[in-house]
């Protein structure tokens, strides 16, 4: 799935039709353009949220270092640590703010990063489908427009379809109860 089929579903939300038709007939004027640049940071914000907020992306990497890793030396952005590993042995570690510190040498380095920000054209990483970014794009749009009710409205379906989306299929078992 594309960034730009998600703007297009976006569209048909927040009532621009004119921008999506746009899009389809590769006929963009300098105005519609901004608009569309608007949605693609909205997108991007979004895509940050549901990384830090609902399922977050991790990575293993495969390092040389001693007793220190600089944050800066990983090829993501870092957001939390998961785990370092001397082989298939867990290390105890400790994080700075630029930095993890352990004991020996490490190997492996596990953790949850943020995506990097995507192009009009670039495939999106998730298995979130293109309506629950959509609410989540709406919502940043009438945020940066200063309507706060619509914003609000579109908060409220992307928070229910996002946690549905995660929710687990748990089946509650209650105990048998005796009614008198």
């Amino acid at each position: 799935m594309k960034v730009i089929e998600v703007i297009k579903s976006a569209c048909d939300f927040i009532g621009l039709e004119d921008i999506k038709t746009a899009i389809e007939e590769e006929i963009i004027t300098d105005q519609d353009q901004k608009v569309i640049d608007k949605l693609l940071k909205c997108f991007n914000l979004v895509q940050e949220e549901i990384a830090t907020e609902f399922l977050p992306l991790s990575f293993k990497e495969s390092i040389t270092a001693t007793e220190r890793i600089n944050f800066i030396s990983l090829q993501k952005n870092i957001l939390k640590v998961l785990s370092v590993k001397k082989g298939k042995e867990n290390l105890s570690f400790k994080v700075y703010p630029d930095h993890v510190c352990f004991k020996g040498n490490a190997t492996e380095i596990t953790y949850n990063y943020l995506p990097e920000e995507v192009e009009i054209n670039d495939d999106i990483l998730y298995l979130v489908p293109i309506r629950i970014y959509s609410y989540g794009i709406a919502r940043e749009y009438f945020l940066f427009e200063g309507l706060a009710d619509k914003a609000i409205l579109f908060e409220n379906r992307f928070r229910k379809s996002i946690e549905t989306l995660i929710k687990k299929d748990d089946n509650i078992v209650m105990p048998v109860r005796k009614w008198f």
